[in-house]
C-alpha cells in the first residue's frame, strides 16, 4: 500500500505544473535548496537541523528518481509466467484458447491503463487512466482514455495538450507476451495483466499494463487477447 501511494504521488507532482514546470522539478529544487540556506545559516538553525533537513531531502530525492525509473507502477504477478505467450504454442494450447469465448467486436470493456499513448503525431505517457478496451472486427486491439483537465495541490494544473482523445493500437501479432498479476498505484492493487508489445522489428518491445476491477473482467480480457494467435494458458 505504501509503495503503491509513493507512485501516486510522485505521478502527480510529474504530471501537474506550476508556471510551465512539473511540481517534480520544483520539489527537487527545493531539496537542493533548503539545505544550502540552512547550511549556508541563512536561517540561523543549527548543523543538527541542517543535518536532518538533508538527509530528509536526500531521501526525497532518491524516492523520486526510484518512482521514475520504475515508470510510477509496481507489478507483481501471481506466479512466474503465469500467462505467457509463446511463437509456437503447442495443440493442447491452442485448442483451450479457441474454446475460449470472444468478447463482441467494437465491445468496450472498461479498464484502467498505464503505458503510452499516441494521437496527431503526439506521445505521452499515463498511468491508471480512466480507459476502454475493444476489439474491431478485423481482431485489431485498441485501448483508448480522454484526458479531462486536472488539479494537484491546489495549484498545479496538468497540461492543456494532453487535453482529448488518446489511443494505444496493437494487432494479435505484436503481443509476445501476457502475464497475469496486481498492479500497485495509489491505495490498494488491482488485479492487472502485463502486455509486452513489439511495435516494429527495428524497435524495443513496449509495455502497457491494464487493471480491472475484478478478476472476472481480466480473464475475459486475456481470452480475448490471446485467442488470434492460438496461445494458451500456462500456469505453474
Amino acid at each position: 500500500m505504501f509503495v503503491g501511494l509513493v507512485f501516486q504521488f510522485a505521478y502527480s507532482l510529474e504530471r501537474h505544473r506550476l508556471f510551465n514546470v512539473s511540481l517534480r522539478r520544483w520539489l527537487i529544487l527545493l531539496c537542493l535548496v533548503l539545505p544550502l540556506t540552512m547550511w549556508l545559516r541563512l536561517w540561523g538553525v543549527s548543523y543538527l537541523v541542517a543535518g536532518f533537513v538533508t538527509m530528509g531531502a536526500v531521501t526525497v530525492l532518491v524516492v523520486m528518481w526510484w518512482a521514475d525509473r520504475q515508470q510510477y507502477v509496481q507489478f507483481m504477478t501471481c506466479a512466474p509466467d503465469a500467462v505467457s505467450a509463446f511463437p509456437q504454442a503447442d495443440e493442447e494450447e491452442v485448442d483451450g484458447a479457441a474454446n475460449r469465448q470472444l468478447l463482441p467486436a467494437m465491445d468496450k470493456i472498461h479498464v484502467r491503463a498505464t503505458g503510452f499513448f499516441e494521437v496527431s503525431r503526439m506521445r505521452r505517457y499515463f498511468v491508471e487512466t480512466p480507459a476502454n478496451y475493444t476489439t474491431f472486427e478485423t481482431r485489431e486491439h485498441c485501448v483508448m482514455t480522454h484526458i479531462s483537465l486536472a488539479r494537484f495541490l491546489l495549484f498545479g494544473v496538468s497540461s492543456q495538450d494532453e487535453v482529448g482523445w488518446w489511443y494505444a493500437f496493437f494487432q494479435p501479432a505484436m503481443i509476445r507476451s501476457v502475464d497475469v498479476g496486481w498492479l500497485h498505484f495509489g491505495l490498494r492493487p488491482r488485479a492487472a495483466l502485463r502486455l509486452q508489445i513489439t511495435l516494429s522489428d527495428d524497435s524495443k518491445d513496449e509495455i502497457l499494463y491494464l487493471s480491472f476491477d475484478d478478476e472476472a473482467t481480466s480473464s475475459l480480457v486475456v481470452a480475448d487477447l490471446l485467442y488470434d494467435a492460438g496461445i494458451g494458458y500456462r500456469v505453474k
